[in-house]
């Protein structure tokens, strides 16, 4: 101790550097490990019938130019014009059982 300062107490367990990184292949602690991220194949709906297969989505296309949702072009793809078409149906039909435009087993039902 020099002459004339007061002792002082230092935390040894105290760091003064900042906090290393998790070395790979070490696990992490339960309860903090991060959510996974959806796939691309998991973004358009939980519905396991969405979107709906080929000769359905053509017919659904000629369905929605038939009651007038006349942007709708019948490609056999479920395009964004076919995703509005199909909210627009839900719309003006007040179907609540599917998100808006999506082609499910609520909407489907209506339809029939």
């Amino acid at each position: 101790m020099r002459a004339g300062s007061s002792p002082t107490t230092t935390c040894s367990y105290a760091r003064t550097s900042p906090p290393r990184a998790r070395r790979p292949g070490r696990p992490r602690p339960p309860g903090r490990r991060p959510a996974p991220s959806p796939s691309p194949a998991r973004r358009t709906s939980r519905n396991p019938a969405f979107p709906p297969p080929l000769p359905l989505r053509s017919a659904l296309q000629e369905m929605l130019r038939g009651q007038g949702f006349t942007y709708v072009s019948v490609t056999g793809v479920y395009d964004n014009q076919t995703k509005r078409g199909v909210g627009q149906l839900q719309r003006d039909r007040s179907l609540k059982g599917d998100p808006p435009g999506v082609y499910g087993p609520a909407t489907q039902a209506a339809m029939r």
